[in-house]
């Protein structure tokens, strides 16, 4: 049995394989985590009670967040020191165009699970998580692309500042206006509004309109938590994914997994 890890900036994110099979996917802020992810150990076992865990964690920077749960001492724990690091960069079969630096592994999770699907297929990939990300995938060689603070992060920093706090609804939407009359905020509250989830959803239109610039045919897709305040951008045809990075980190551990 094998466990898959994405360690994001607020919730962990978690996939179970069986073998090559793809079982479930899972996931739970950090104060939750490991109970979480330890009910779900609890429940696989009952279904597989002869199959032994091994871990593999995406390579990325532990966030503060979950630093402060005590991660990734608990998941020596949990899975009795079966884990390792998963670096996407060491197993990706395409090309990765990067001047400087190395691109984020969740980055290129993303593009292998597009890869995986269509080799010949180019896509524009956002990804709205605690930063937002919109690379292009062009024809199997990963181009690079733009990287956005993220709607969450920009309106707690913009409430450390003593501006007021907005964020999502009851039903997970960040508020937006669409149209012109969105820009135009007539109160303090109105106008982060306008600054934040309008301005954000415009900044990321731009870049994905500059990208099918460079490849008409590419396909834009989405993931990450955040991923609703951007469906239907610029009229596109958008495609969500909530498990793009997951589905990625799989075919990278399991090329052949169809």
């Amino acid at each position: 049995m094998i466990l898959l890890l994405d360690p994001g900036g607020t919730r962990l994110k978690w996939a179970w394989m069986n073998g090559q099979e793809l079982l479930e996917f899972g996931g739970a802020s950090w104060p939750e985590a490991a109970s979480q992810l330890s009910d779900s150990l609890a429940q696989l076992k009952l279904r597989y009670p002869s199959r032994s865990v091994s871990a593999h964690v995406l390579k990325r920077a532990t966030p503060e967040q979950a630093l402060q749960t005590g991660f990734p001492h608990w998941l020596n724990e949990l899975v009795e020191g079966q884990w390792s690091e998963l670096d996407p960069m060491a197993l990706a079969s395409f090309e990765v165009i990067y001047q400087d630096g190395t691109p984020g592994s969740d980055r290129i999770s993303a593009a292998a699970a597009c890869f995986h699907r269509n080799p010949s297929q180019s896509h524009v990939i956002i990804d709205a998580g605690t930063c937002i990300t919109v690379d292009l995938m062009s024809k199997g060689v990963w181009k690079g692309g733009a990287i956005l603070p993220g709607l969450d992060l920009q309106a707690r920093s913009m409430a450390r500042a003593g501006l007021p706090v907005i964020g999502r609804n009851a039903e997970g939407q960040w508020p937006l206006q669409p149209g012109p009359k969105g820009a135009l905020g007539q109160s303090t509250k109105a106008a982060i509004e306008a600054g934040i989830p309008w301005a954000t959803r415009k900044s990321v239109e731009a870049t994905v309109s500059a990208f099918l610039e460079l490849d008409p045919g590419a396909k834009v897709i989405l993931t990450g938590g955040d991923a609703q305040h951007f469906d239907g951008l610029g009229g596109w045809l958008t495609f969500a994914h909530p498990n793009l990075v997951l589905e990625g980190a799989a075919a990278l551990l399991n090329p052949t997994r169809t």
